[in-house]
């Protein structure tokens, strides 16, 4: 069995084919349960293993364990840490992926999928709330399938902000603009594209601030009790999820304003899956305010690491083996 570690993953993939692996994953039948999750005894702050697996029609398949401790944030690990397990048709185990750098690349290839038919074609300024490890991600995939010329990058603290900025620069076009921001609420007016990668219980994102025509990416919560867009956010847009029943499990973002009848569920129009078919048609007005809410997906996970294995198997001229 191949293991792939985080450094050699990031040389084997790029935003742009790993766009196109989700793409094609979610016009496939998979099975994908609701992922699992376990509380892990230890210390105050609220620690979680996740669980998350999808199989294909011929049997092939990918399970991830994912543990998510809030504390790490206060040292040196990341608070999402985990590992991906491949299994070929015959339910033999081929390979394990570093989950960590397969998470961030995912979930930031999901909502670039999601982009090529919720933002606007001409989308020029990204903004970023959120200076965590996803961030810089999030940039790269959305500045691979829109023309990005500014970046400019939010959070609570500027020397976080700063960071995160200089991170984002070595991963996308040096004619792009990255700049670090204070101040939200200025950067978001002019914003075509605003992603929210935070873990915040309480809105970051006010719906006052949007402009018309914003496409608006949620990606940091997956909790019912995590907030990054406020009621106003969701009433203006129309509202589009990974997966709906992921969607209506998990996102705080739609489930809190659901229940107080902010919005209706017929708000949550399609999932990416409709869009990828064709069921649904994306953005249609210019002028139009948009939502994608992810709370992520096995099926994600798993066409990533197919993707990955592809790559290592042409790199060395494997004919479809796997190489040692």
């Amino acid at each position: 069995m191949r293991v792939f570690a985080a450094a050699e993953i990031e040389t084997l993939i790029n935003p742009r084919s790993l766009v196109e692996a989700l793409r094609l994953a979610f016009q496939e039948a998979r099975v994908c349960p609701p992922r699992q999750f376990v509380a892990v005894p230890g210390e105050a702050q609220q620690r979680l293993c996740l669980i998350m697996s999808a199989f294909d029609s011929r049997g092939a398949g990918a399970v991830k364990v994912v543990t998510v401790f809030p504390g790490n944030a206060a040292g040196s690990l990341p608070t999402i840490q985990g590992a991906i397990l491949l299994f070929s048709e015959e339910g033999t185990p081929v390979a394990m992926l570093d989950g960590t750098i397969v998470t961030r690349l995912r979930t930031a290839a999901a909502s670039a999928l999601a982009s090529t038919f919720l933002s606007r074609q001409d989308s020029a300024h990204l903004v970023i709330i959120g200076t965590g490890s996803l961030a810089p991600y999030m940039a790269a995939a959305h500045a691979a399938v829109r023309p990005i010329r500014r970046i400019s990058v939010c959070g609570r603290r500027e020397a976080a902000a700063q960071r995160t900025a200089a991170a984002i620069r070595l991963m996308v076009n040096p004619e792009v603009e990255v700049v670090s921001s204070c101040s939200v609420e200025v950067v978001v007016a002019d914003a075509d594209i605003v992603t929210c990668a935070t873990s915040s219980a309480t809105p970051v994102l006010a719906g006052r601030w949007l402009r018309e025509g914003v496409f608006v990416d949620l990606v940091g919560g997956f909790s019912p009790d995590k907030r990054e867009a406020d009621d106003d956010v969701m009433k203006r847009s129309r509202i589009f999820v990974d997966t709906r029943e992921g969607a209506m499990a998990e996102a705080g973002d739609i489930l809190d304003p659901l229940s107080r009848g902010v919005i209706g569920s017929g708000q949550v129009e399609a999932e990416l899956a409709d869009l990828v078919s064709g069921r649904n048609a994306g953005r249609t007005k210019h002028d139009e305010v948009v939502t994608f809410k992810s709370v992520g997906t096995a099926i994600e996970d798993f066409a990533a690491a197919q993707a990955i294995l592809a790559a290592v198997c042409r790199e060395k001229g494997a004919n479809g083996e796997l190489p040692p």
